[in-house]
């Protein structure tokens, strides 16, 4: 019985970290196309207004920011759970079967 539900716990544990990577990936994807907009400049700018393409840029660059943050929190927080949740569920497995093996101990002695 044990067995099945540790499998199952196990299961969704996986599918938590995978979600997590996933939207973590999803976040790197965000973080490469604003360094991109950042990085490919215009040189069409000329004297004080150089940086006119950063600002033309600047409300998608922005976007891209606040549409990362989600994600990457997300995304780390789902991981995390995913992997703190795997090894409670082992923890939890060691202290049943130490349990077990000190009833089994305890009924030998009688």
């Amino acid at each position: 019985m044990h067995w099945i539900a540790r499998q199952h716990f196990n299961r969704i544990s996986t599918l938590l970290q995978m979600w997590g990577a996933v939207l973590l990936l999803g976040a790197c994807a965000l973080w490469a196309r604003l360094a991109f907009l950042l990085v490919d400049g215009d040189a069409s700018c000329s004297g004080e207004t150089q940086y006119c393409d950063l600002i033309d840029n600047l409300p998608e660059q922005l976007t891209l920011l606040a549409a990362s943050y989600p994600l990457s929190v997300l995304g780390t927080a789902l991981l995390v759970a995913g992997a703190v949740r795997r090894q409670a569920s082992g923890h939890a497995l060691a202290v049943i079967e130490l349990r077990a093996s000190e009833d089994r101990a305890q009924q030998k002695s009688r």
